[in-house]
């Protein structure tokens, strides 16, 4: 009798290592959200941001990128992202590059996830002290003082979050990085349009911010597989 049932503990533990194996290699259930976001009522308008110093190459005045709407009410520069578990994802090796390019940050609104790298390019011929914000915190504060001058400061980058980038020496200049602890987020391009591709199945929180609009959020369902389309209307 005790033989037998040594034999079939055995057999079962290579049976269970070979299922784990299985469910292991098995493809995860995912869709995509795609959509696009549109501002309603009646446009800002765009008022010339007076500038400072530097005039000699930054001129007099720059045009204000807080609130870029194009044909239809498209708007540029919302993060759309989804509410998911704080779970860091493997380092990626992206690079996410913030340009200091003719007095402004360039890209003005970034998004990115933990693990991914950071560097700050200087395209100007002007001293620029970039110093950024996590809730009133400075993250990191740097001088890039010569033009084609870059410093990668991933390390800097310890907590999830919206960090706001100033320049210290360019008080107009604004910038925004929001650093996730997933990859399940997107930036809208110039046509509103946005695309967060890999999403596992199931009811998230959407949710879209803007520097201008704010925070909105709105409930969605996930499929196993095809395209969730969401279409986001904001407004001030």
């Amino acid at each position: 009798m005790s033989l037998k049932v040594q034999r079939r503990r055995t057999f079962a533990l290579p049976l269970l290592v070979f299922a784990g194996i299985v469910l292991l290699r098995l493809p995860l259930m995912a869709g995509t959200i795609t959509g696009e976001v549109k501002f309603v009522g009646a446009v800002p308008e765009r008022k010339p941001i007076q500038v400072s110093k530097d005039h000699d190459y930054c001129g007099q005045t720059l045009p204000d990128d807080s609130f870029l709407v194009g044909r239809g009410g498209a708007l540029k520069n919302v993060v759309v992202y989804i509410d998911a578990p704080g779970v860091l994802p493997p380092p990626s090796g992206k690079s996410n590059i913030l340009d200091t390019d003719g007095c402004s940050f360039v890209p003005r609104v970034t998004a990115m996830a933990m693990g991914e790298k950071l560097i700050i390019h200087n395209s100007d011929p002007k001293l620029h002290i970039v110093h950024s914000y996590l809730d009133k915190k400075t993250v990191f504060n740097l001088a890039v003082p010569f033009k084609n001058h870059q410093m990668e400061i991933t390390h800097k980058l310890k907590n999830p979050g919206l960090l706001e980038v100033h320049c210290d020496t360019h008080a107009w200049m604004r910038g925004y990085i929001h650093v996730f602890e997933h990859p399940f987020f997107a930036v809208t391009d110039d046509k509103g349009w946005f695309a967060v591709p890999s999403v596992p199945a199931g009811v998230y929180t959407l949710k879209a911010w803007h520097e201008k609009t704010g925070l909105r959020s709105i409930e969605i369902t996930v499929p196993e597989e095809g395209e969730t389309r969401v279409n986001l209307e904001v407004g001030r």
